[in-house]
């Protein structure tokens, strides 16, 4: 029998935007991020063969609710499996990350980490706006440089997807765009490769509101290779 993972055509994976983040103290092979894994059947062929080979073992989904992910993942075995061993978390995150509705359900997704193992898949629809937050405030939080951060944000718009918020001009390499969403952790040192570590751990302190142990925790479980 033909072996199904073999059957991916390297622009799926580009269409899908499933990658790995490996840069800064993350280990590899720990931490993914794409866009909806049940978008369509496609879609879902093409991720669930991905998420095979990373052995993805939990999911933090940002644009579900509950509700939504339970009727979507029907249509997925995988995803449903994780989702009925409790290893997917469904925030419904919006796209004002400034909001204290938003703050608390990123909090929710870091002690997510902290209480699962990975590796850990992240998205939301596209993978761009909320999955590129949260993948930019990780990847800070783990040592990465900016150019690191802006060299993985617009690895996203190879991808079928759009943002839904930034118009990213013909040559995707804005790095105004970036720098507004490092901004967002709002700290008063600035934003460079020697404050970036500092600011993120500053954000996730004072203002996601986890404690000094929780974030040293999510920095030692993105730093330690999966047991897999």
């Amino acid at each position: 029998m033909k072996d199904r993972r073999s059957t991916i055509h390297p622009d799926d994976v580009l269409a899908v935007n499933f990658r790995q983040i490996h840069m800064g103290n993350i280990a590899p092979n720990t931490l993914y991020r794409s866009s909806h894994p049940i978008y369509g059947w496609k879609q879902e062929k093409t991720i669930s063969i991905l998420a095979s080979r990373a052995r993805i073992a939990a999911i933090l989904n940002l644009c579900d609710t509950k509700s939504e992910i339970t009727a979507k993942a029907f249509f997925a075995p995988w995803y449903n499996k994780l989702l009925k061993n409790k290893c997917v978390i469904a925030l419904g995150m919006d796209f004002n990350f400034i909001s204290n509705t938003f703050k608390k359900k990123f909090k929710k997704g870091m002690q997510f980490i902290n209480a699962t193992e990975g590796p850990w898949l992240i998205h939301c629809h596209a993978g761009i706006d909320r999955t590129g937050f949260v993948s930019i405030v990780l990847e800070a939080l783990m040592g990465a440089t900016v150019d690191e951060i802006e060299k993985d944000y617009f690895r996203s718009f190879v991808s079928e997807f759009k943002s839904d918020i930034y118009q990213i001009p013909e040559n995707k390499t804005d790095s105004l765009v970036v720098m507004q969403l490092l901004s967002v952790m709002g700290d008063s040192l600035p934003i460079n490769d020697q404050n970036l570590q500092a600011i993120a751990e500053n954000y996730l302190q004072n203002t996601i509101m986890l404690t000094g142990g929780e974030v040293d925790l999510l920095k030692m479980k993105l730093a330690s290779k999966p047991k897999i």
